[in-house]
């Protein structure tokens, strides 16, 4: 009976303790990196971290922090993953946590592999929209030193995809905090050292899409602006998507200082507006349909042109007046020349196919320069509408001649895969037959080893019966 008593003493399910919970922790994460345990792992892994109470929170992120770059891919991944998780499942429970889970996420930045940055991207989104208690500068603070000062291109191009993830998924951003940051970014796009432009456009264009109008300054864009319309003729068609992207994002929210800088930035796109990628095309038209829908940035300014070219013509027609003995077909030529820088080298050359020649005949008479305003005005018709005329033409071959290109490239993508799929079939028939010739050859050397030894056995036994 005694010990009966002894055995029911201790409580039938004693509570874990924290010191196993870590070894289940460290030993499911080592089976991470073995194949056929490694589905089992992440499931039991995803219910620890379901399951667990706000005293082990710390003991699992320290769990988490201590894998390094030595793991395997899926681990890193892994580990990242379920940052999302707990994020996920436990809210605003983790937020005396969460610089914590962010030092984690950043250490993750340098990783080699994108699919381990891809998930950093989605954690960053489940912090933001999950863990709102602490404010937004907690999550982006970090993430904006590491953008500005490290200087591996792993870590640029996570930080900057993270930083524009969690901006975009922000219900109420810390707008001072970014207005404050942009131009430190901006000026990375003229640094040599960060080679991760096409993202950091990106996140440029979330910054901007966050402040949205409120209290922009007017400087900061002034500089901006051009050098991001700079990437719209790169090399790296990334690099142009992404510039069209944060262009678009500056019509969206700048709706006061954008019509400003209107004409310009028109210019610059109708000139990238046919690029040679689809998607850059898209982007391209699209962000042009937005900067068109803004208001003329200024009326005054346009009056004023009008009204000073308007008033160059009166003073040429003046001094006409003044002089009757001015020879008529060097009026016409004057009225051909200024037709002529208003039209497109093309339209020139259909209009005025070559210089008339002087008149020597002098008119004379103070009615003469009323009839040159009337011909030089039937004339600017006549070449808007056959500059209107050129330009649909020219525009549709410029269409044709892009249709063109673009079944060339499909074609040629099409026999570049049937190549590749006709050289993979030789590279593994050929590879059949080294290893046939590998067993060949193998078989050959065995069996002239063993006719090796056989002779020298024989010829052994030979001189043995001579000398006895």
């Amino acid at each position: 009976m005694p010990s009966v008593q002894m055995r029911s003493s201790p409580s039938v399910s004693p509570p874990r303790t924290v010191t196993d919970l870590k070894q289940r922790v460290i030993a499911c994460l080592n089976r991470l990196s073995d194949r056929d345990t490694q589905s089992l792992a992440a499931a039991e892994l995803h219910s620890i971290a379901l399951n667990l109470s706000p005293e082990t929170f710390s003991l699992f992120i320290n769990c988490l922090q201590t894998t390094d770059s030595s793991a395997k891919s899926p681990v890193r991944k892994h580990c990242v993953s379920l940052i999302s998780a707990l994020s996920r499942s436990h809210g605003d429970s983790l937020a005396p946590h969460l610089p914590k889970m962010v030092s984690t996420l950043l250490r993750r930045l340098r990783d080699p592999d994108s699919s381990v940055r891809a998930a950093c991207a989605t954690a960053s989104v489940d912090m933001t929209t999950n863990i709102t208690e602490p404010p937004f500068s907690v999550l982006a603070g970090p993430m904006i030193e590491t953008l500005i000062h490290d200087c591996d291109t792993n870590a640029q191009v996570g930080a900057a995809v993270c930083l524009a993830a969690a901006i975009d998924a922000a219900d109420d951003p810390d707008v001072e905090q970014l207005q404050k940051a942009l131009p430190k970014i901006g000026k990375l796009l003229k640094s040599e050292g960060f080679k991760a432009k096409p993202e950091l456009l990106g996140a440029i264009g979330s910054v901007i899409g966050a402040i949205g109008g409120r209290n922009s300054d007017k400087a900061v864009l002034d500089w901006l602006l051009p050098n991001v319309l700079e990437f719209l003729s790169s090399d790296d068609w990334h690099a142009r998507k992404a510039a069209a992207e944060a262009m678009a994002r500056v019509a969206m929210a700048e709706e006061e200082l954008a019509p400003l800088y209107k004409k310009a930035c028109l210019g610059v796109l109708e000139s990238r507006r046919f690029d040679k990628v689809k998607l850059v095309r898209e982007t391209m038209n699209h962000t042009l349909s937005l900067w068109k829908q803004l208001e003329d940035d200024s009326p005054e300014s346009s009056s004023l042109s009008k009204s000073v070219s308007t008033g160059k013509r009166i003073n040429t027609l003046k001094s006409k007046e003044k002089n009757p003995n001015v020879q008529t077909s060097s009026k016409l030529n004057e009225v051909e020349d200024e037709s002529k820088e208003k039209m497109p080298l093309g339209t020139r050359r259909v209009l005025f196919p070559a210089k008339p020649k002087p008149s020597k005949v002098k008119k004379k008479g103070t009615n003469k320069p009323q009839l040159v305003v009337v011909q030089s005005s039937d004339e600017e018709e006549s070449s808007d509408s056959s500059q209107r005329k050129n330009a649909d033409e020219e525009l549709f071959l410029i269409r044709n001649k892009i249709t063109q290109i673009e079944k060339q490239q499909s074609s040629l993508l099409d026999l570049f895969q049937r190549f590749m799929e006709s050289s993979q079939n030789e590279m593994q028939s050929l590879g059949r037959r080294v290893r046939c010739l590998e067993t060949s050859f193998s078989v050959l050397s065995t069996d002239l080893l063993v006719s090796r030894t056989i002779t020298q056995n024989v010829n052994h036994e030979r001189n043995a019966h001579l000398q006895n």
